[in-house]
């Protein structure tokens, strides 16, 4: 191979940092796609200090669970022209998947839509804070129809054998074409690496669809809740996952055969959040209010095996209940986390915290209570502004001090556990985070290395308003 010379040398160094500024695709190629350990993407205006250039896709991002607070900054607007209720990503970000009224699953790539060149109109642009400047990209979309039953699909005539010669032949109709009824995205929960992904019906069925074969093609029908399937959420194995639906009833389904493993009944209104308690790999995460033995004896399992183990689910109902079960234990009946006296009878999302020692419920009132997993008590009660309307999401950070809390004016990161030393204890104990103004928030993802954030606007078919808006934010952890 020939020298090549320092003015192509020079030419080609150029080109290669304006694409690095730029990116017309991914850096993320399809041969990666099933690669756990992954480089991450620096985008411009972030601060590369605190992203190191060496983290794989199993640890967080470098300061993410010991810093003071996080800088989330929201770079792209995904807008659809519905409202959207249902929302997940692959493990390493790859692909995002939402659903919405219209009937649709889009599928997103994420690093194309943070580093590409596709930018908002002008128009759309005024509806959005100044950082979000690009639109999500768009990679492909199908829709989410209602299947037959197996019983109803018509099935064609028999003959009597060939017909005598001279007679007239016999003609054998060909079966009706049955139209498919397009149903909204109520859930949807999709496997690690986008090999297949689960949608909920209006009718309570749960579609199994192929993603990286056959893309958008159902290959099998869950059956048996009588109402819209409201959540979905594949187990860690992804041998199974768990429904709730709006017939109140939260089922736990084998993948590998079809069939339901066990039914968890008890709430008395529409399921609205199902969570799986974290894995810790220590038993340090009894708060001082906790106490050997004080967790009720119907979970028929020791305290180091219940603490360490995600076996336990979280599942809250609209009429405001917070239920707490372990997979595992032969009694069906549930924990209850009772809210605070004068709680109005609500709830849309809870969720544990990092290390599963505490529990996060938002209410109606504009309030997020705070219990205490093992002894069950309510240690407090976070109150937004006046006027900021009901929380309608609520996600933990790794740090274990901050939660992200959606109302229909904000989300806000509150600091649930600030020290002494910080200045801000006495002031406002939350930062707004731009973005979202006005609107129901659907869904928030932040993905397992807390590096982004994804949020979505939508009521999921109960009450509110929505911007028809999926953000895409970067969040960085600050130290100081």
């Amino acid at each position: 191979m020939e020298n090549d010379s320092e003015d192509d040398i020079d030419s080609r160094d150029s080109q290669q940092s304006s694409d690095a500024e730029a990116p017309d695709r991914s850096p993320y190629s399809d041969e990666n796609l099933d690669l756990e350990d992954v480089a991450p993407f620096n985008f411009p205006n972030s601060n590369s200090a605190q992203t190191p250039a060496t983290h794989t896709n199993r640890t967080l991002q470098q300061f993410a669970d010991d810093c003071k607070t996080y800088d989330i900054v929201p770079y792209v607007a995904a807008i659809q022209a519905c409202q959207i209720y249902a929302l997940d990503a692959t493990k390493n970000m790859r692909w995002i998947f939402t659903g919405g009224d219209d009937g649709f699953v889009r599928k997103y790539d994420f690093f194309a839509s943070m580093g590409g060149k596709t930018l908002l109109t002008q128009n759309q642009k005024h509806a959005q804070v100044e950082s979000v400047q690009k639109a999500g990209v768009i990679v492909s979309y199908w829709e989410n129809e209602e299947q037959p039953l197996p019983s109803s699909i018509p099935k064609p005539e028999k003959t009597n054998g060939p017909s005598e010669e001279g007679a007239t032949p016999i003609i054998i109709p060909e079966p009706p074409v049955q139209e498919l009824k397009m149903s909204p995205v109520y859930s949807l929960a999709v496997q690690s690496e986008a090999v297949w992904l689960v949608t909920g019906m209006e009718s309570g069925a749960i579609n199994l669809f192929t993603v990286r074969h056959e893309e958008g093609k159902c290959h099998h029908v869950l059956r048996q809740h009588k109402a819209p399937v409201s959540v979905l959420k594949i187990t860690q194995d992804e041998t199974g996952c768990v429904s709730g639906s709006w017939d109140k009833t939260v089922l736990h389904w084998d993948l590998n055969t079809g069939q339901v493993v066990r039914e968890f009944s008890g709430h008395g209104s529409q399921i609205s959040s199902i969570s799986f308690r974290p894995v810790t790999t220590t038993s340090s995460c009894t708060s001082g209010q906790s106490s050997p033995g004080s967790f009720d004896p119907l979970f028929d399992a020791p305290e180091d095996m219940l603490t360490q183990s995600n076996d336990v689910l979280l599942t809250t109902s609209i009429d405001g209940n917070c239920f707490v079960w372990d997979k595992r234990a032969k009694n069906s009946i549930p924990r209850k986390m009772t809210p605070p006296e004068r709680t109005p009878p609500w709830c849309l999302s809870a969720c544990w915290s990092a290390n599963g020692s505490k529990i996060y419920c938002g209410r109606r009132n504009g309030t997020v209570d705070e219990w205490d997993f093992l002894s069950g008590k309510c240690i407090q009660t976070l109150k937004m502004p006046s006027g900021s309307g009901p929380v309608s999401y609520v996600a933990s950070m790794p740090n274990g001090r901050h939660i992200v809390c959606a109302s229909t004016d904000n989300i806000r990161l509150w600091n649930v556990a600030p020290d002494e030393s910080e200045s801000y204890k006495l002031a406002v104990p939350f930062l707004i985070v731009p973005g979202h103004h006005g609107g129901t928030i659907s869904q928030i993802l932040i993905d397992r290395n807390c590096r982004y954030m994804i949020t979505t606007s939508g009521n999921r078919g109960w009450e509110g308003s929505s911007t028809e808006t999926a953000l895409f934010y970067e969040i960085l952890p600050i130290t100081e």
